[in-house]
């Protein structure tokens, strides 16, 4: 009988405590931090397009472990805004109109990022770019 009651009160115990573990071990692990950039990048491809005016606009967003890098990101946003600007630019309509073409762009984003960050702090520290929205007309 006293291994009966043992028995109960050990399991009353990990009911009890099992979830605050878990909890804690989720805790424990980084999240994820973002940072939006305030306004969205607006490019026309007027000059590639005899027909009409094309548009594309894209919100872009960053991704980061590290609360660091995003602080430096926010310190450096001219920069980086001015070198997405540039790279934006360069594409032609018919690059952005698929979706491996996106793919691509959201990949040189994230690699103009990375170096931009890196030539100004010695980190990059973001993982990834995320295009919040991208649109054209």
């Amino acid at each position: 009988m006293h291994a009966f009651f043992s028995f109960k009160l050990i399991f009353l115990i990990l009911i009890f405590f099992f979830p605050t573990l878990i909890a804690a071990e989720e805790d424990s692990q980084p999240k994820a931090i973002y940072y939006a950039f305030k306004d969205p990048f607006t490019i026309n491809f007027l000059n590639q397009s005899k027909k009409r005016a094309r548009y594309l606009q894209i919100k872009v967003s960053l991704k980061s472990m590290d609360p660091l890098a995003v602080t430096a990101a926010q310190d450096n946003a001219p920069m980086l805004e001015d070198a997405l600007l540039e790279l934006f630019t360069e594409q032609s309509f018919e690059q952005v109109n698929s979706l491996e073409g996106r793919q691509a762009l959201q990949q040189s984003a994230l690699e103009i990022v990375k170096t931009v960050l890196t030539e100004e702090t010695g980190s990059a520290g973001i993982d990834a770019v995320y295009f919040t929205s991208f649109i054209i007309q």
